[in-house]
């Protein structure tokens, strides 16, 4: 029905929006990182002392960085697993791979908003995405989780499955009609500002 009525593809449940934390991932952080720490240190022209140091010192803020909070779409909760803002808090919790789990039933949402802002550039070498948000605000608070890039694969028939359960959605930017036919939010929101 999803597919008859928003006119793209079903997605299954559960469904994973944004990057779970993978070996492969951590393994590629870290290799990086030894290249540039190579690089550094002169591939070892300098004291192994230094190579090493500036390795560790470096992994523990890069690998932070390069991880992100991400949720997951189950079929009758959403599961939200964010990383401390701290950076060594981040850092040991990617270590023993265990984010902060929270669970958000769909009967404990009063609304959900969807809200995209333009982002100011602040250079020609500035990839940062826009803020695209679903908040979620319930009885004791509020929700704020990153849409990924691909909205389109999920967003829809996922804003659909919430008024199917009763919550009440806002879309006062109508990025969901955005969605379905195919336009290109970032196209769409820098040329109307």
């Amino acid at each position: 029905m999803d597919e008859l009525v928003r006119g793209s593809a079903f997605f299954p449940k559960p469904y994973v929006v944004g990057r779970r934390l993978s070996f492969g991932r951590l393994l590629g952080l870290g290799l990086f990182w030894l290249f540039v720490c190579l690089l550094f240190t002169g591939f070892g022209y300098q004291p192994w002392w230094l190579f090493l140091s500036l390795y560790i010192v470096g992994l523990i803020v890069v690998v932070p960085v390069g991880i992100n909070s991400y949720w997951v779409i189950q079929p009758a909760t959403i599961e939200l697993h964010t990383y401390a803002a701290s950076t060594l808090t981040k850092f040991r919790q990617i270590v023993l791979n265990c984010p902060r789990c929270q669970l958000i039933h769909y009967t404990d949402l009063q609304r959900v908003t969807i809200s995209y802002r333009c982002r100011k550039l602040l250079s020609p070498f500035d990839f940062n995405p826009d803020y695209f948000q679903l908040i979620l605000k319930t009885n004791a608070q509020t929700y704020p989780l990153e849409c990924a890039l691909k909205a389109s694969d999920y967003l829809p028939q996922f804003v659909s499955y919430l008024q199917r359960q009763g919550v009440t959605v806002d879309d006062p930017q109508q990025v969901v009609e955005l969605l379905v036919s195919g336009k290109s939010l970032y196209q769409h929101f820098h040329t109307e500002t």
